[in-house]
């Protein structure tokens, strides 16, 4: 599969391009506002999901990542049944943020989406290598990436400069997860843990959403430590 994007500042445009063997892509697709039982029917088609409507918002749980993304029914523009390479079922959700119009595949297992641009991030004034960016990141390819820097950070030699840009990329692929209603707590976790002990710290632009998923993050860590605590009391 293979994934194109227009040019920033405009409408996104998701092109897919499937295997051959699958044949024509059959899409259901809904060219308006779609609405809230729409939204329901369609993502029933995929299974292992926990989809509610509550207090006017859409959420979609997905077990397999311990993540749910909670979105405005008026934010999404088009609803569609799409084939992705697992051959599983899948959805794609097009939804409007400022004047860009964004994608959030949902399959059985997991959230493809669209990261966040490197430049809406970093201060006016940073001098930094920027990464190159994939089009869409898989929630479960996020987690495993800023999982095994985590990991590597303490044990391997790292360029400081190479490390500054992955962190970089690796806030760029949070920031996209957040703007889809999802709130990855134990990936900042990871993040958090490595850009304390990276050399050089990024400059960012100020940022009250992502300061409140630290502070999620802290009050998790304060809990796990209760629990350690209660555990071998």
């Amino acid at each position: 599969m293979t994934w194109e994007r227009s040019h920033r500042n405009e409408s996104d445009t998701v092109q897919k391009h499937f295997p051959p063997a699958r044949g024509a892509v059959e899409v259901v697709t809904y060219n308006r506002c779609v609405r809230s039982y729409e939204l329901t029917e369609a993502l029933s088609e995929v299974p292992g999901l926990d989809v509610t409507i509550r207090r006017g918002a859409l959420h979609i749980h997905v077990p397999a990542l311990g993540d749910t993304a909670s979105l405005d029914p008026d934010d999404i523009v088009e609803a569609a049944d799409v084939f992705v390479p697992t051959q599983a079922p899948a959805v794609q959700l097009d939804i409007r943020r400022g004047r860009e119009i964004l994608p959030l595949i949902v399959t059985v297992d997991d959230l493809v989406f669209t990261p966040s641009y490197a430049d809406d991030l970093i201060a006016e004034d940073a001098e930094l290598t920027v990464p190159a960016m994939p089009s869409l990141i898989a929630y479960s390819e996020m987690h495993r990436d800023v999982r095994a820097l985590g990991k590597a950070v303490d044990s391997e030699s790292l360029d400081p400069g190479m490390l500054a840009a992955t962190l970089l990329a690796h806030r760029c692929f949070l920031r996209g997860a957040i703007r889809m209603g999802l709130w990855p707590v134990r990936v900042a976790a990871w993040w958090e843990y490595t850009n304390s002990r990276a050399p050089r710290h990024i400059p960012m632009r100020d940022d009250s959403t992502w300061d409140d998923l630290l502070s999620d993050v802290a009050e998790a860590r304060k809990q796990t430590e209760t629990d350690i605590v209660r555990g071998h009391a």
